[in-house]
């Protein structure tokens, strides 16, 4: 009883997939080429779709070659290679793709033939999928993976240039009121950092940040890291600087110009990164994109007390930041060959 009820059931669930109306996506008459050329058709379909194709030469005995691949794959779905003619041969399609059919005659002559292909939608939902498709060329890169030798940053290493304390002479005294401190920059700076502070106070202030980098100082190889080398590692997010007028004025410039300032000559012009007028100190981080190239490689600071009477020691920090260039072998993907070549694109649906 069970068994019968089965047969049934079987029988009544092929009744219903055969009343499915098919879907024609192309009925043609085409003319198959003969041996050695191929007529190539492509076509879309839905996953779960069943592809129903039907070739019916004109003239009976005409013997044919069909072949059905998946488009993407290139994987052979379907291979005749002497048939007289096809009838309802079905292929069920495992997802959405496109099929590429190629025809050809087994003889060395073109037949005429009738072509249709229709598809049965598994879902109602996917019945009004458009199988045609349109073509869009796009670039094919072959890449190829190659061992090259990248450069890496290294740790920052801080250079001290200048540290030291001077006298620069009131504009009365017969000594110098002005001062240039030449100073050059390592090969490798990749930023460098200034600070200048008028009188002992400034000295004092700068001294009193000391502590608070101290526990940075590990990038280092140094116990004891002062704030100047603390700003230009960015431990610290600003050094001392008193905002009240003084009688300093400092620039820097060129050799020529630092000759003709010092002098006190005309024609000297100072470069416009970074200077200040009637300061107490004064500081700042000067990226390598920013400082001048000069002939010898060498810049000046220059420095000009406009007090009368009284002569002001003027203490200058100049700490340039070296980053070591360090190379590493990695694996680098690198374009190959590219190509243009034409992808089937699904038509709305």
């Amino acid at each position: 009883m069970k068994y019968n009820l089965l047969i049934v059931m079987l029988l009544w669930s092929m009744v219903t997939i055969a009343q499915k109306k098919a879907i024609t996506v192309t009925e043609q008459s085409i003319s198959i080429p003969a041996t050695g050329q191929q007529h190539v058709l492509y076509y879309g379909f839905q996953k779960g779709d069943v592809a129903v194709i039907a070739i019916d030469p004109e003239k009976a005995g005409e013997t044919i070659k069909l072949e059905v691949q998946e488009f993407t794959s290139g994987a052979t779905v379907y291979n005749a290679q002497s048939i007289k003619m096809v009838k309802d041969l079905k292929l069920t399609v495992p997802q959405k793709l496109v099929y590429k059919f190629i025809l050809t005659s087994a003889s060395d002559k073109a037949i005429p033939a009738r072509l249709s292909i229709k598809r049965l939608p598994e879902k109602e939902e996917t019945r009004h999928f458009n199988s045609n498709i349109t073509w869009q060329t796009i670039a094919d890169t072959t890449w190829a993976i190659t061992n090259e030798k990248v450069l890496v940053k290294g740790e920052l290493t801080p250079v001290t240039l200048v540290d030291k304390t001077f006298r620069v002479a009131s504009m009365a005294n017969l000594n110098p009121s002005r001062v240039s401190v030449p100073f050059k920059l390592p090969a490798n700076t990749v930023h460098w950092v200034y600070w200048v502070g008028v009188g002992q106070q400034s000295v004092e202030e700068l001294k009193n940040m000391t502590k608070l980098v101290t526990k940075g100082a590990s990038v280092i190889a140094s116990s004891t890291v002062s704030p100047v080398v603390g700003f230009g590692l960015g431990l610290l997010p600003s050094l001392p600087q008193v905002n009240a007028s003084g009688n300093i004025d400092y620039y820097f410039m060129n050799k020529a110009s630092a000759d003709k300032f010092v002098a006190d000559e005309d024609g000297w012009k100072p470069y416009s990164f970074a200077q200040g007028t009637g300061i107490i100190s004064d500081y700042k981080k000067v990226s390598l994109s920013e400082t001048p190239k000069t002939p010898d490689g060498t810049l000046y600071a220059t420095f000009r007390n406009s007090n009368t009477v009284t002569g002001l020691d003027i203490t200058l920090k100049i700490v340039a930041f070296e980053q070591e260039k360090k190379y590493v072998t990695r694996q680098v993907r690198k374009p190959l060959k590219v190509e243009q070549k034409q992808v089937p694109v699904f038509g709305e649906q």
